[in-house]
């Protein structure tokens, strides 16, 4: 059995170019709603992304879990 714990949104933004290679920058917002569906993290994520600086790459759930028997 599975029990989801905790819910965080990770925005994923464009760093730039650094050495030829792709600079991503994180930021991650805990306490997310254990009900949040998939569709609502992505609007939360696209909306807080709207007042970033850097362009958005990727919206991420994280969860954290409590496996049992």
């Amino acid at each position: 059995m599975v029990e989801i714990t905790k819910k965080s949104l990770k925005l994923e933004l464009d760093g730039g170019v650094v050495d030829g290679k792709q600079k991503i920058d994180s930021k991650i917002y805990s306490n997310i709603s254990l009900t949040a569906t998939d569709e609502n993290i992505l609007s939360a994520g696209e909306l807080i992304s709207g007042l970033q600086e850097k362009a958005l790459i990727n919206v991420k759930r994280i969860e954290e879990a409590i496996v049992t028997e």
